[in-house]
């Protein structure tokens, strides 16, 4: 076996280094995109041809160990551009619009409904059910939160509205604030009080999300910084009873302590598992998963340490991401990177018993939704369709920008000028992965 450019006679890695790289027991690099998915040759700092493309250094083979070391290490920034791969498929672009008498401020679908059905949110906090097919709008229930201070301006409150996925209950809740509200919409009633804690509420979406539970609806939803509850949404009895999970200066620290800020939640489309897009101290974004079954019929403390909890990856400064259920077990997460400064625009797909990465690439940016084996990516120009299982994108809708998804009817619908947008992911002629 001959002896490589680095010293060793041993196989052939999988990138290219600069001569400054060769031999090296690591250390900062720059990841230099080569045109071919997401096929990277490295460079240490010091030969970055830059933003702008410049001169690239003179690059060597190397062998897999000494690759290795040099991938493990801190790197700065990528370079270059991605293969973004094309396949074409036939789509349908027309875009349905309803006219609305309210302006909304938030919008949910009632998912298990194959029907049209819509909730909004408007200015007054008051929620009102849309039927898209006839256009009729019903008010159900009015909604009362405490005050916020608004002192952030990066992140100020925002009113955020959940539908269970039957639409008997909503949740109206302050994302990057402390307080929210349940309704029962069959009576308008207010079953259960939501207050997530002030610490460092302002950097995270309001934690809560619902689940069925056969016939009863299931509330996820932040009781503190670092600790979740499920509660009874018709009763607003809590499920998790516990306990605690913070401690101060002069007590003792709880066995199943959780350093960890709760952020945003999703639940699986067949109501397993449950995705946490929070953080941790200094701070790293941790997207995690868990079973949510095995919270809810067994371990108290599956959502601080129990077996089935899984950290998915780290990101120093970036968490607050779009993400998705791509199916039952799969999880997408957007962001090719380890630091918010050397992100790299696509998604990392992941499978939720295990947590191993299965695939990533580039591309896709903005909000995601999946539906029918297909990935939505809300880019500020319109919709990308994407095959997550090829990397390719198939399609796009031009101008629209989707902010919610009905999976039971097959829409994705976004509310501007007196109207409510809405495109049919199923109306197309592509052939979908079941």
């Amino acid at each position: 076996m001959d002896v490589l450019p680095c010293g060793h006679a041993a196989l052939v890695g999988p990138s290219r280094l600069c001569a400054h790289l060769l031999g090296s027991e690591g250390g900062a690099h720059v990841k230099l995109l080569t045109g071919h998915g997401l096929e990277v040759d490295l460079c240490c700092p010091a030969c970055d041809p830059g933003p702008d493309g410049g001169a690239g250094p003179e690059l060597f083979t190397a062998c897999e160990g000494c690759v290795a070391r040099v991938e493990e290490s801190w790197y700065a920034a990528w370079r270059g551009t991605p293969e973004l791969r094309e396949r074409p498929e036939p789509i349908d672009r027309t875009v349905v619009e309803i006219p609305l008498t309210v302006a909304p401020v938030a919008l949910a679908a009632v998912h298990a409904e194959p029907r049209s059905l819509w909730l909004l949110l408007t200015s007054d906090d008051q929620i009102v059910r849309l039927d898209a097919g006839t256009g009729a709008l019903t008010p159900l229930a009015q909604v009362t939160l405490a005050p916020e201070p608004d002192d952030n301006p990066r992140r100020p409150p925002r009113r955020r509205l959940h539908a269970s996925p039957d639409g008997r209950f909503a949740a109206v809740v302050n994302d990057y604030g402390q307080h929210g509200q349940v309704v029962d919409l069959r009576t308008g009633r207010a079953t259960l009080t939501l207050d997530g804690g002030s610490y460092h509420a302002d950097t995270v979406p309001f934690s809560v999300a619902f689940a069925l539970d056969g016939e009863r609806t299931l509330v996820v939803h932040r009781t503190d910084w670092n600790r979740l509850d499920i509660s009874d949404a018709a009763t607003g009895a809590r499920l998790t009873e516990r306990g605690p999970t913070s401690y101060t200066r002069d007590q003792q620290r709880p066995e199943h302590y959780l350093d960890y800020f709760h952020g945003e939640l999703r639940v699986s489309p067949g109501g397993r598992w449950i995705a946490d897009d929070g953080w941790v101290w200094h701070p790293v974004g941790v997207p995690v998963v868990w079973d949510l079954r095995r919270w809810v019929e067994g371990d108290v403390w599956e959502s601080e340490d129990g077996p089935s909890r899984q950290q998915l990856c780290a990101r120093d400064y970036h968490w607050d991401s779009p993400q998705c259920w791509v199916g039952d077990d799969l999880l997408a997460v957007a962001g090719i990177g380890e630091d918010d400064e050397a992100m790299l625009a696509g998604v990392r797909l992941f499978d939720a018993p295990t947590g191993t990465e299965l695939a990533g690439f580039a591309g896709p940016t903005g909000a995601l939704f999946a539906d029918r084996g297909r990935l939505y990516a809300a880019t500020p120009d319109g919709l990308d369709v994407w095959d997550p299982f090829t990397g390719e994108r198939t399609g796009t809708v031009p101008g629209f920008v989707p902010t919610a998804h009905h999976p039971g009817a097959g829409e994705l619908a976004m509310p501007a000028d007196g109207v409510l947008r809405i495109w049919r992911t199923r109306s197309h002629s592509a052939i979908m992965r079941e």
